[in-house]
């Protein structure tokens, strides 16, 4: 009898084990990103970002939904929302001058452009993804 008593409280044990960490798991994939701060564009498409003048950058105004950048050539701005991973801009707007890093502004808009989601990435980089996964930037917190 003692047995018996002894295995449903293991069971119960291992029961309550699973449950939460199947909790905890579910919490970590589901929730936000803290994108507040500035970050730095440091791979575009998976290739090494190789500024002539100024390094692009985002910079993310979480209290206001604002953000604020530079493309290499451009200084950038518009809004963002962030539901949990999802991550999508809206009303960006750029100065238009030209400069010796156009192809790399293009870049980095079309990577704006394409962005559904963030995820985390390898020490403390976060990776902008488009709607299938791909990976088009890696961010760099500065």
């Amino acid at each position: 009898m003692k047995w018996d008593l002894k295995i449903v409280i293991m069971k119960k044990i291992i029961t309550a084990v699973i449950a939460a960490s199947a909790a905890l798991f579910m919490a970590s994939c589901g929730g936000s990103i803290d994108l507040n701060g500035k970050w730095e564009i440091t791979t575009l498409n998976g290739e090494q970002v190789k500024a002539v003048e100024t390094a692009p950058f985002i910079e993310f105004n979480t209290a206001e939904g604002k953000v604020h950048g530079h493309t290499s050539c451009n200084i950038m701005n518009g809004s963002y929302t962030q539901d949990g991973k999802k991550l999508t801009f809206s009303k960006m707007a750029t100065t238009m001058m030209a400069g010796p890093d156009m192809e790399l502004e293009g870049a980095v808009l079309d990577a704006i452009n394409k962005t559904a989601s963030v995820k985390n990435g390898s020490e403390g980089k976060i990776l902008a993804l488009d709607a299938e996964g791909n990976v088009l930037m890696e961010l760099q917190k500065k």
